[in-house]
């Protein structure tokens, strides 16, 4: 008895509940204007009402009673007369601005109304602590958003002293903006101007006097004017910031205030007021607002671009979109490029070049001893009377006279030595200058690559920021439906500031980097430049094959024929070998010069010529029986000379000129041990490095795709916050490693050219191909 009572209760129930589902509750909806997104976005509300409320009634959304104003007050006004005339409407779901403008302007509600979001909480005023509507039939979804708020963040942000603020023309008709934003602005020492647009092309004349825009308008217009209205705000550098759409943020808006879970929220809050009303609730009674969490939106290409001051504090209230690559840039650098300009215009290296210079001049100097020296003299003369009357004529009182004397060396030991010795040292100072110049330019690619480094730390850091935050959602999302406990959301909040933190330190690093390149290249310090490496970052062809390279390294027969070629190369080509060599050369003349000159005289050619102009007063004429010397005579001899003995300095001299030799190539021997060394190392260095390259990329890969399992299954709850942060570091990681191997190896080569004292990409091809069949001969021939 008791089975069969309980199972006519169960059909009761049944029937009672089939009776509900057949209840059929018709919803108009009102909009403003289509937009883009319109359509996808209605599909998913009608979802969300039609599952919510099915245990209630059978919702439906009849085509016809889907009414748009496009902006309209008078199309708007018969719309809504429409939905309320009409007998197949129960209830009427109401967005836009005009809309609500419209509706709320009535008396009284025959049919129940809701009025959802869309125009700011500034423009409606209820009695404080007034959580209804109170008004029969009537209920508003009123969210947070409003000018008030949205300006006094962007204040924060960026401490605008004057804003432009846009609106639709027709919101300004309706609703009275200036006077509200007077209001919020008034005790804010800022200013404000109204821009209200009718058509994005009057936008430019207006921004002429504002140093900041807040965008409140232009959500009906088509994706170009957006786009165009937004570039004309960026390309006059102005800080913007807007609370609609999230596709501004996309456009280039620099922030973008945001609810998070946006439309999941207002869905679920629309289909539980329609559920309400359905049930028989009083609309009047149901709360009004709508809390949620906002995220602010930073466009990073765009704060980059409008050379934005940006605070790095805000950071981690900050959700980074865009691509933190495109940095703007006025000169865009590859490896040649910085080494084109280095040997330019580096300041070190203009430096260092006048040491050439003055080597040369040290030759000419040497060379001018065996010039002629020609001098001359004039000479104006008195003395003393009772003299000159005594000297008979040879010593007049008064008397003028010139003279020009003439000295040739044709032969001299030390001069002819010190030609050569100068021109030995001349030589010496180009291979030095060569050697500094090839230091150069390896210093520039070793800055360039920690550049390069720090630039991808900083894309790492920027995209960990970013997977950071999102596990932050998912914790906090996990949180909200009692998934996860509230220990998750805060370890998840720590690794976000220190995930702000990190992206803070990689960007200031990068800049000091860069700041290093535009030294080296003689750059103004902030000169705006971007880096890349063809083969790494643009996977370009390689010319050079040095996989071919690594193939011959990694054969252990081959490799050390390898070593001794490149040994034989480094040791020819080496600059500071050839330097040394010079030297030598110099100190073997100076030993000659002090041996030879005990035996070989010094030959000059001597002459003058002497005239008198003038001779007067006591003297001046010769007495009887004298006869006068002529005016002017000349006189020619040649000189030898031979210093016999000079303190011994001669013999100490060649002493000190024999152990320098001695010096000189012992650190040429210990120069081309080092070259040797230096040749292995970086060998085996290449080798090691491209090893990690390949381990590095295959670990990266492995990561990331536990990352995302991780992803998924923390967010089902499958695996602990641990294991998520864990999987996260370890492909970040991953990450850091594999730019730094890619990187770093191909430093190792450019390093290991230096030591050849060849680099590939500063030769033609032509050379270049000399050196690769150089060194298959030399491999071929050494094949036994």
């Amino acid at each position: 008895m008791r089975r069969n009572i309980l199972l006519l209760y169960l059909l009761l129930c049944c029937s009672m509940i089939s009776a509900q589902n057949g209840k059929e509750y018709s919803i108009a909806i009102l909009g403003d204007k289509y937009i883009h997104d319109t359509d996808s976005i209605l599909n998913r509300l009608q979802s969300e009402i039609k599952s919510v409320v099915a245990q209630e009634a059978k919702v439906v959304f009849k085509e016809q009673y889907f009414l748009l104003n496009e902006l309209n007050k008078e199309k708007a006004k018969q719309n809504y007369e429409k939905a309320i005339q009409a007998n197949d409407v129960d209830l009427i779901l109401s967005f836009g601005s005009i809309n609500n403008f419209v509706i709320a302007q009535s008396n009284n509600f025959p049919k129940p109304v809701v009025l959802f979001g869309v125009i700011n909480d500034d423009f409606i005023e209820f009695p404080e602590g007034q959580k209804s509507s109170k008004i029969e039939n009537l209920t508003y979804i009123l969210t947070p958003q409003s000018y008030q708020k949205d300006l006094s963040e962007f204040r924060e942000m960026y401490p605008y002293k004057k804003v432009g603020i846009i609106v639709d023309q027709y919101l300004s008709e309706i609703y009275p903006v200036e006077e509200t934003l007077g209001k919020i602005l008034k005790d804010s020492n800022a200013d404000f101007k109204l821009i209200s647009l009718s058509s994005v092309d009057d936008l430019s004349s207006e921004l002429d006097d504002v140093d900041a825009v807040y965008l409140s308008g232009g959500q009906f217009y088509s994706e170009e004017d957006q786009q165009r209205m937004i570039n004309m705000i960026n390309d006059r550098k102005l800080p913007s910031y807007t609370s609609m759409d999230q596709r501004f943020s996309d456009f280039g808006i620099l922030f973008n205030s945001q609810p998070v879970n946006e439309l999941d929220q207002f869905f679920r809050r629309i289909a539980l007021t329609i559920e309400a009303a359905v049930m028989g609730k009083k609309l009047s009674e149901l709360p009004i607002y709508l809390d949620f969490e906002s995220k602010l939106l930073l466009n990073i290409e765009t704060s980059f671009k409008i050379e934005f001051p940006l605070k790095y504090s805000f950071l981690i209230r900050t959700n980074i979109v865009g691509s933190a690559q495109n940095i703007p840039f006025q000169k865009k650098y590859y490896l040649d490029d910085v080494v084109y300009q280095l040997l330019e215009s580096n300041l070190s290296l203009k430096a260092s070049k006048y040491d050439v210079d003055l080597a040369k001049k040290d030759v000419k100097l040497a060379n001018s001893e065996y010039l002629p020296n020609l001098s001359s003299s004039l000479t104006g003369s008195h003395i003393d009377p009772d003299l000159a009357k005594a000297s008979n004529g040879s010593n007049p009182e008064f008397s003028t006279s010139g003279n020009i004397s003439l000295e040739q060396v044709l032969f001299s030991e030390q001069a002819s030595a010190n030609i050569k010795i100068q021109k030995e040292l001349e030589q010496a100072s180009q291979e030095n200058y060569n050697a500094t110049e090839k230091d150069a330019i390896l210093d520039a690619g070793i800055t360039f690559y920690n550049a390069l480094i720090a630039k991808a730390n900083f894309l790492i850091n920027d995209e960990n920021l970013r997977v950071t935050r999102k596990n932050f959602e998912i914790a906090k999302q996990n949180y909200s439906v009692g998934q996860t406990g509230k220990s998750d959301v805060l370890r998840w909040r720590s690794e976000l500031a220190l995930a702000t933190q990190n992206i803070v330190n990689a960007y200031t690093n990068y800049v000091q980097t860069i700041h290093a390149l535009n030294q080296v290249l003689n750059n103004p310090i902030d000169f705006k430049i971007d880096i890349a490496h063809a083969l790494v970052d643009e996977e370009a062809v390689d010319q050079f094959d040095y996989k071919g390279l690594i193939q011959l390294i990694d054969d252990p027969i081959l490799r050390s024929k390898l070593l001794n070629f490149l040994e034989q190369v480094a040791i020819e080509n080496a600059h500071e070998l050839k330097s040394l060599q010079f030297n030598i050369s110099a100190s073997e003349r100076s030993a000659k010069l002090y041996q030879r000159s005990k035996f070989l005289p010094t030959v000059a050619l001597q002459g003058a010529y002497n005239h008198t102009f003038t001779r007067d007063g006591e003297g001046s004429s010769y007495p009887t029986g004298f006869t006068a010397p002529p005016d002017g005579y000349y006189n020619v001899g040649v000189q030898l000379s031979l210093p016999l003995f000079n303190k011994n300095q001669r013999n100490i001299n060649r002493q000190k000129s024999l152990i320098q030799q001695d010096q000189l190539k012992l650190q040429k021997e210990n120069t081309e041990s080092i070259i040797r060394q230096n040749v292995n190392d970086i060998v085996y260095s290449i080798l090691n490095l491209y090893t990690n390259i390949e381990l590095s990329n295959l670990t990266t890969k492995t990561a990331k795709e536990s990352l995302d399992l991780m992803q998924i299954s923390y967010l089902n709850g499958a695996v602990s916050i641990t294991s998520l942060i864990d999987a996260q570091q370890a492909y970040f990681q991953a990450q850091q490693q594999q730019a730094s191997a890619g990187y770093n190896f191909y430093l190792s080569l450019l390093q290991m050219e230096r030591i050849l004292s060849y680099y590939f990409f500063l030769n033609p091809d032509e050379e270049n191909q000399n050196f690769i069949q150089n060194l298959q001969n030399y491999l071929i021939s050494n094949n036994q």
